[in-house]
């Protein structure tokens, strides 16, 4: 039996989208944003966050321990 998943948005809102995704406060979220670590992009009044940029954060966050 085949099961289809839907791919991975591109860029996810910072609420609920991108905090449940990577488990961070959304709080967190604006600082790593202010501070260039991840990156996000402005759609209207709506601020996305680049999911490659946040995946990419996570391994440097591991790879660092």
């Amino acid at each position: 039996m085949h099961t289809s998943q839907s791919p991975l948005p591109i860029a996810l809102r910072v609420h609920p989208d991108a905090t449940g995704y990577s488990g961070l406060s959304r709080t967190r979220l604006y600082e790593l944003m202010k501070a260039h670590e991840i990156e996000a992009i402005r759609v209207g009044g709506r601020r996305l966050v680049i999911r490659q940029s946040l995946d990419d954060f996570i391994a440097r966050q591991v790879r660092g321990r």
